[in-house]
């Protein structure tokens, strides 16, 4: 397997399924497993084993004839297309009851986003640090991001804020937001908008719990 292929061609449903293998394969790793069978992650999964050939092939996994996909091998290759090699640097603005949480959760750093920084306007806030991290006051915003160098904006303000703060974001060159707002954001088609809507999510859960 080449690298030929372009991480464009690559479509949205294989990449939401890359951390579910990765989480299949780093558990086989920790059991000294060195190669594993379509069949077996189809069954771990439920999906068709055809799919999980063609999602491991499209990122460069290496595999063995008819023995199955090297495991070592296949965590590296999904970590290197998904960059979750190089840790990602982020940062939140909003550090009320959801982003304190947030900033505690660990989990972040297993797949490669480390939280240098946060911001908020609350002068009890302000110069305090939430769970290791510093918090700097929100009119900080551009002189911090670029002198950490920071792309990765994790959203946590109320729906008020959330226009005027990514205002802020894009004028300071920042790429990417992971919006927990619950606020649609207007953005230039270069800045990538990932909505985390919990509010959607509990909708759905109650929802199938009718049913």
């Amino acid at each position: 397997m080449g690298f030929f292929h372009h991480k464009k061609e690559i479509s949205v449903q294989t990449i939401r399924r890359l951390p579910q293998y990765l989480r299949i394969f780093y558990n086989l790793h920790g059991y000294g497993r060195e190669l594993v069978s379509s069949t077996f992650l189809a069954q771990e999964t439920q999906l068709l084993p055809i799919v999980i050939k063609k999602d491991l092939q499209a990122v460069g996994a290496p595999s063995k004839l008819r023995a199955g996909f090297k495991v070592a091998g296949t965590i590296a290759a999904i970590e290197k297309f998904l960059g979750w090699d190089n840790l990602n640097k982020a940062f939140m603005v909003g550090v009320g009851h959801l982003g304190s949480a947030l900033l505690g959760f660990q989990g972040f750093k297993n797949h490669g986003l480390e939280i240098v920084a946060a911001f908020d306007t609350h002068p009890e806030k302000v110069s305090a640090e939430v769970n290791g991290v510093h918090v700097y006051h929100t009119a900080q915003l551009a002189t911090i991001i670029e002198k950490l160098n920071l792309k990765i904006a994790i959203l946590t303000v109320p729906a008020s804020a959330a226009q005027g703060i990514t205002d802020t974001l894009v004028n300071a060159g920042i790429k990417a937001i992971w919006n927990f707002a619950p606020v649609n954001l207007t953005v230039p088609p270069d800045v990538v908008v990932q909505k985390e809507d919990i509010s959607a999510g509990l909708a759905e859960l109650c929802a199938k719990l009718k049913r």
